[in-house]
């Protein structure tokens, strides 16, 4: 099987470097790096005493739980729609 190519870029988060690899889009990695960034100094603002391995910690809780919500909101979309599409819905509004 081929493996598609994987893209290598450099982004800065709380000041050091680390390389990404990936098959996304560079634009999406920059994106990604620039999203983590921006969570760990918020956090690391509001919690000026806590070393960066916690703060890294306490980003990695957060998007753990901003990613279950987002599962949990998307899962029940789809049973809505599909609930709505079981009874000849497809126009309605909800």
């Amino acid at each position: 099987m081929e493996e598609k190519e994987k893209n290598r870029i450099s982004v800065y988060i709380m000041g050091e470097e680390y390389i990404l690899r990936g098959s996304s889009s560079t634009d999406k990695m920059h994106e990604v790096g620039h999203y983590v960034d921006q969570l760990m100094k918020s956090l690391a603002e509001n919690n000026i005493q806590m070393s960066k391995q916690k703060i890294a910690v306490l980003a990695a809780l957060n998007l753990a739980d901003e990613l279950l919500r987002l599962k949990k909101d998307n899962s029940l979309n789809t049973e809505n729609l599909r609930d709505r599409k079981e009874r000849g819905g497809d126009n309605e509004l909800a």
